[in-house]
């Protein structure tokens, strides 16, 4: 093979512009009809951001991305040099169709497999006239959204009243989730009349995404039809079309219920657009800022361990420096010094009262701040103030009832506080809404259904909860299982636990105190890790 200069050293585009590309290659209709072209891009992309370009060779592609044994012989099997060959005629292909107007060109030269990363030129035919802006560089203090006015294909314009609504209704309330900026919609409606490429309205309006629509109906029926544009490539992200019988006198509760589904799915800590970007947060390793640190938050509640936890501490502790007056990051900064002590991570000394003193100062900056709300509710749980715990995060939920994260947070937090019933309720809503929840979503359920007594089904909720770096996943499965006297099947989880949490086993009555208020719920807990065979001495 003939070898390149290694162009890993000096990327013309950062490592999330470059990954950014995979992915939309990857989404495209002409990658999603071949896993095995796809695996191939991936791999030797990905590998070439390592700066494992000198790897990049026949076998290791054959073994890591084709699913080759490792005796397999380039010598005599050509599949990976034959699929090299599809793999450039399909990127040229996607490079002259969807992907025309990609900014960033990925090429796999021929006589390497090390791809490189240029800029894509593109060709516009003589007679247009229009020349492209260019970009916007967007504000990174927040993800930045706007609603385009909806299309009415309705038969003879009618019912304009309805499909207008739409775009001022998701505006309003997409404006009560502080971790998205929404733009007016009067700013949106001159697309209305004059429609662009979404790539130039995001330019226009300075924004990561946009939604936009359409309604039609038929004599009996109507269709609403809601899209998520990715401003940066023109890509359709989501999308999901309603329908509802036809009835002139119940338009508004219909318009309601759709512009309330749309929020809950897409907007939140865990909604589907901030999900949809955490995939790009791990190659950001340095320069962090506000929009990077909420980020890493995010990451590290998905993704529980010592090492994120270490990294979205730097990120946060970062942010606040370069901006005290972060009211947002002050609450989560609050809330990971919390759980941290909870977990038994390295934390701050006196981690309850540096939380409460950090979220003390983030409501005077902004007494609205969701964040801060609701960590203030928790932090009187550890405080062991039920009363006060319960009325901050009921206060909380008012402060944007649309919002599937906080739902499912202020849920997990009632369950902590002992408050079962309207727990179960919060917890199935949010999960109803949307599937992508951390861990401690689970861990509420958990602590409902043991409460019950119902160990199966808190068997369940416990098998849910994957993440391996928490002492909880293993206490809540052996716990349950032992009172469903499956003794033998929670050994390897006692094993766990008495190898890598023997520290907070022999505290595990003031761990769990802690966070829960419900002091027989505490006992049977450790009852059933006892019975298990837990060493808690």
């Amino acid at each position: 093979m003939t070898k390149l200069p290694d162009n890993s050293a000096k990327l013309e585009f950062s490592k999330k512009e470059i990954l950014q590309e995979l992915d939309t290659i990857l989404s495209s209709d002409l990658f999603s009809r071949s896993s095995v072209l796809s695996s191939f891009l991936k791999f030797i992309v990905e590998e070439t951001l390592k700066g494992n370009t000198e790897g990049l060779k026949e076998y290791t592609i054959a073994v890591n991305a084709l699913g080759k044994s490792v005796d397999f012989n380039p010598q005599i099997d050509a599949i990976v040099r034959i699929h090299a060959g599809r793999l450039r005629r399909l990127l040229n292909e996607y490079y002259t169709t969807s992907g025309v107007a990609d900014v960033i060109k990925i090429e796999v030269v021929k006589g390497t497999y090390v791809p490189v990363f240029r800029t894509h030129l593109i060709k516009k035919p003589k007679i247009e006239t229009k020349s492209v802006k260019t970009p916007t560089v967007f504000s990174r203090s927040k993800l930045t959204l706007a609603v385009l006015p909806f299309r009415n294909l309705c038969p003879d314009n009618d019912y304009k009243f309805f499909v207008d609504g739409f775009g001022e209704e998701l505006t309003r309330l997409f404006s009560r989730f502080e971790d998205i900026a929404v733009i007016a919609h009067h700013s949106t409606r001159k697309y209305a009349t004059n429609p662009e490429d979404i790539r130039i309205i995001g330019s226009d309006l300075g924004v990561h995404y946009i939604i936009s629509g359409s309604v039609k109906r038929s004599s009996d029926k109507i269709w609403v039809n809601v899209e998520l544009l990715k401003t940066m490539n023109g890509m359709q992200v989501w999308s999901k079309t309603y329908n509802y019988p036809l009835n002139i006198d119940n338009l508004i509760n219909i318009q309601d219920q759709i512009v309330e589904n749309v929020c809950s799915v897409l907007g939140g800590y865990y909604g589907f657009i901030i999900h949809e970007n955490s995939r790009f947060i791990e190659p950001l390793a340095s320069n962090l800022n506000s929009f990077d640190a909420a980020f890493w938050n995010y990451y590290f509640h998905m993704n529980y361990s010592e090492e994120t936890y270490l990294k979205t501490r730097k990120a946060l502790e970062n942010a606040i420096s370069h901006d005290p007056n972060y009211a947002t990051g002050l609450a989560m900064l609050a809330e990971l010094y919390v759980l941290a002590h909870s977990l038994g991570y390295p934390t701050v000394k006196d981690p309850v009262q540096a939380a409460f003193k950090l979220t003390k100062k983030a409501l005077k900056i902004d007494p609205r701040c969701q964040h801060a709300n609701h960590e203030y509710g928790w932090l009187q749980v550890y405080l062991q103030n039920k009363e006060e715990a319960v009325k901050a995060l009921e206060y909380t939920l008012t402060l944007n009832p649309y919002s599937v994260s906080l739902m499912g947070g202020v849920g997990f937090n009632l369950a902590c506080a002992g408050e079962y019933g309207r727990a179960e309720v919060l917890l199935t809503q949010s999960l109803s809404l949307n599937p992508h929840c951390p861990w401690w979503f689970y861990f509420g359920f958990f602590l409902v259904y043991y409460q019950k007594g119902n160990y199966q089904k808190a068997l369940e909720y416990a098998n849910k909860i994957e993440t391996v770096d928490v002492f909880v996943a293993s206490l809540t499965k052996a716990s349950a299982k032992a009172q469903l006297g499956l003794l033998k099947e929670a050994q390897e989880d006692v094993k766990i636990l008495n190898k890598e949490f023997s520290e907070i086993m022999k505290n595990l009555y003031p761990t769990l105190e802690a966070f829960l208020l419900d002091k027989s719920l505490v006992n049977n807990i450790i009852q059933g890790a006892k019975k298990a065979g837990v060493n808690l001495d």
